[in-house]
This record gives structure tokens, sequence and C-alpha cells, in this order.
């Protein structure tokens, strides 16, 4: 939604970016497919380099 509907908009008030918002959800609606959820696997060199890097 942020890049479809919020990027580079201006709202005069909160009001105007709830109805914007409201317009987007009605729009896209008809269409929407759920989204699928997918979880990359981690071996464990990539997991000890993460938690390097986060460490650092």
């Amino acid at each position: 939604m942020s890049q479809k509907v919020l990027r580079g908009a201006s709202f005069k008030n909160v009001t105007a970016l709830g109805q914007a918002i409201d317009a987007f959800i009605a729009a896209s609606n008809p269409t929407a497919k759920p989204f699928k959820w997918r979880k990359r696997e981690v071996k464990g060199a990539q997991l000890r380099n993460t938690i390097v890097n986060l460490c650092n």
C-alpha cells in the first residue's frame, strides 16, 4: 500500500489519509489474493556469520 498509495502523496488531514486508505482497500479487495509466506533455510555458517555481524 505504501508503494501504491502513500508514496509521494500529501494529505491535508488525517481524515483525507483515512479516506485514501479506505478507497485503496475497497478497490483492491475484489482481486486480493492471500500472501504466501516462505521461510528460507538458513545453514549453520550463514547463521554464525549473521550473529557475528550483529554483534559487531
